[in-house]
């Protein structure tokens, strides 16, 4: 697998385990959320749901042109430079979510 494909893969997997995780504590009511200003303070599951759909995939769909830029420019060979940001900042996300899903004792509260 090239450099390119496991960072589509990084990016697109993370992004399905931060969508899912974060639907999973909306529908749990557990979603700690002071202000946010797409949903308005409002952490109800179809508001979450609707949002953070939306927010996915124009993020997905960014990143996919902002790779076809590369193309245009004819420095293919680089591509995966590119990726880098989004799927260090999809690492970072995912690790920042466990961390604070652990520490919270929310798990504790659940009986796991």
């Amino acid at each position: 697998m090239n450099k390119v494909k496991l960072l589509w893969v990084i990016i697109i997997v993370g992004n399905l385990i931060d969508y899912a995780e974060t639907l999973f504590f909306s529908h749990l009511e557990i979603l700690q959320c002071d202000y946010n200003p797409l949903i308005l303070g409002n952490t109800a599951f179809l508001n979450v749901f609707m949002v953070l759909t939306g927010v996915k995939l124009l993020s997905l769909s960014g990143i996919y042109w902002f790779t076809r830029l590369f193309d245009y420019l004819k420095v293919n060979a680089y591509k995966w430079i590119g990726l880098l940001p989004f799927a260090g900042g999809t690492v970072f996300i995912l690790s920042w979510n466990l961390v604070a899903v652990l520490t919270s004792g929310y798990l504790q509260a659940m009986g796991l």
